[in-house]
């Protein structure tokens, strides 16, 4: 399957759907009071401060998803397939693992 012309993926006002990128890793992090979370994405950009590598809807708000799935079946519609995952353990106790997963551009 082809990917439309609407797809899309904001990571920083850019359109990485656009790119010469094949892979990128999603990470999610827990909006606090929201029950929500938030996607953060690398596609090899510099990372700078005060920038948010989170996904974006079309109008420049911060998408929240209601799981990493959710999030997972957003990057599938738009034209991402799921490679491989892994976990970054806690580095406090009582912390969370960070669950990481790659994806493939089609």
């Amino acid at each position: 399957m082809g990917l439309g012309a609407n797809a899309q993926v904001i990571v920083e006002e850019t359109n990485i759907n656009e790119l010469d990128v094949k892979f990128v890793e999603l990470v999610g992090r827990n909006k606090v009071g929201f029950g929500k979370i938030k996607i953060i994405v690398d596609y090899g950009q510099e990372l700078k401060i005060f920038k948010s590598q989170a996904i974006r809807s079309a109008d420049g708000t911060k998408a929240a998803f209601n799981s990493m799935i959710d999030g997972l079946n957003f990057m599938e519609a738009n034209g991402w397939d799921f490679v491989s995952n892994y976990v970054i353990p806690a580095t406090t106790e009582g912390g969370n693992n960070e669950v990481r997963y790659i994806l493939r551009k089609r």
